[in-house]
């Protein structure tokens, strides 16, 4: 079997613990004003859904939450964009969205302040007292600076749209299929299966997601080819070749290595944003560092987000149609008894690898809008003391976050390469939506 390699130069960094301490200020609200506050009511509302996820770990419930939000911020703003089209007529089963009244002036920031905050309300379930307390405060200092660039009326005509866009949003959301839950998972047994591993031997997650609507009806059914190599414990074999090369890595890595394996751990629980959330800090961190518009910032938002869903669909639906063996299990197993990866194997199935495949598929969805040459530059994790990263492309930080995985002795490069081949897919399946006549 001919096996891809490819070499990835990544910026040296240098891993700090985190201080607990010294969490991110998101203190907010802190409405810009001049010619950047185009965008910045989007980009706020964006950055306080992360202090959010900051304060939990649940990945997929905020794949879901993220992708119907960003649509709706597309549907809140969109008929301030010429020959503009709704997304019902692109997405799979979406139903019409309320239309403006005709002859009559909005507000299209008003109008997208109103629908943020009706939707995170609504997608965000166990909101503390103080998350509540900055959904309002935000609310209020952006009615506060924009009711008087608008008269009464336009005023109340934007904002009663917004939060008829965001009901209407989450009721479409209401008639998911989405089932993120493990009850009554059996993995099934066979050579080669993935079982539960090490240090939680936890059943595995997100099993019935492949079974959820996606947004794109392209992406329905579909999945990756089955992983190249048959299971097989002999040396000379292709994927004990593959496996080994799992474990010759981890014996050799670098103290750059370690670094990028932690900075993609993710966690929440006030260490990681959650893998969504990160990946929307990155689509965030774009959307500034290319003061984009309202309207640019609505579609990015929109289309990221299509992918994120769409993304981990299609790769779970993958990973439990094909329930391959992660390396601890393995290795331990055949190479090395007392082996263990650098940094803890998430409880699901290795292949395909979902780092690469879903922020790859959040990253050249983000592109395709922004522009595939565009570089960006990641603060994510600098409360963490983790040293700023910048990538010479967007979809570059799909691919650190893809070899992250390799380096943590997660994921065989096999997994990682078909990830990032999915990404490009689905990537440009949600990038390349058409949003006017």
């Amino acid at each position: 079997m001919k096996k891809t390699i490819f070499l990835v130069v990544f910026i040296a960094t240098l891993f700090v613990s985190c201080n607990k301490n010294n969490l991110p200020d998101f203190n907010y609200p802190h409405p810009s004003h001049g010619n950047s506050a185009d965008a910045q009511v989007a980009i706020d509302w964006y950055k306080l859904q992360f202090r959010i996820l900051l304060e939990r770990n649940s990945a997929f419930n905020a794949n879901a939450y993220i992708g119907y939000i960003g649509i709706g911020l597309y549907e809140s703003v969109r008929y301030g964009t010429k020959n503009s089209v709704s997304l019902a007529t692109r997405l799979y089963q979406m139903p019409a969205m309320p239309a403006k009244e005709n002859n009559n002036g909005y507000h299209w920031q008003v109008s997208a302040n109103a629908a943020m905050a009706s939707m995170v309300r609504s997608f965000y379930n166990g909101l503390t007292p103080a998350n509540l307390a900055s959904i309002d405060s935000l609310e209020n200092a952006y009615n506060k600076k924009l009711k008087p660039a608008t008269d009464s009326e336009s005023f109340n005509r934007s904002q009663t749209f917004g939060r008829n866009i965001a009901t209407a949003i989450y009721n479409w959301y209401l008639t998911d299929n989405l089932n993120a839950t493990n009850t009554g998972y059996v993995p099934p047994m066979f050579p080669g299966a993935w079982v539960p591993t090490l240090p939680a031997l936890a059943n595995g997650i997100n099993p019935y997601i492949g079974t959820a609507r996606t947004f794109l009806a392209a992406n329905l059914t579909s999945v990756t080819p089955a992983f190249p190599a048959s299971y097989s414990e002999a040396v000379n074999s292709d994927f004990y070749k593959i496996q080994k090369n799992v474990y010759d890595v981890s014996k050799t890595l670098t103290a750059e290595q370690k670094n990028i394996a932690l900075f993609w751990v993710d966690q929440g629980n006030g260490i990681g944003y959650t893998p969504p959330g990160h990946d929307f800090f990155i689509v965030t961190q774009a959307l500034e560092q290319t003061k984009a518009s309202l309207a640019v910032a609505a579609e990015v938002y929109a289309k990221a987000g299509i992918a994120e869903r769409d993304g981990a669909c299609v790769c779970f639906r993958s990973k439990y149609t094909y329930n391959i063996v992660r390396p601890i299990t393995y290795i331990r197993k055949v190479i090395d008894p007392a082996w263990l990866p650098f940094i803890p194997t998430p409880p699901h199935p290795e292949y395909p690898a979902a780092h690469a495949f879903v922020t790859g598929a959040v990253m050249q969805a983000t592109a395709k809008v922004l522009g595939e040459k565009v570089p960006v530059t990641d603060h994510s994790y600098d409360f963490r003391g983790y040293p700023t990263r910048t990538y010479g492309s967007i979809f570059a930080a799909g691919e650190e976050a893809g070899i992250s995985r390799l380096y943590g002795g997660i994921h065989t490069l096999t997994s990682i390469n078909t990830g990032l081949i999915f990404a490009k897919l689905i990537g440009n399946l949600a990038g390349d939506i058409k949003l006017t006549q």
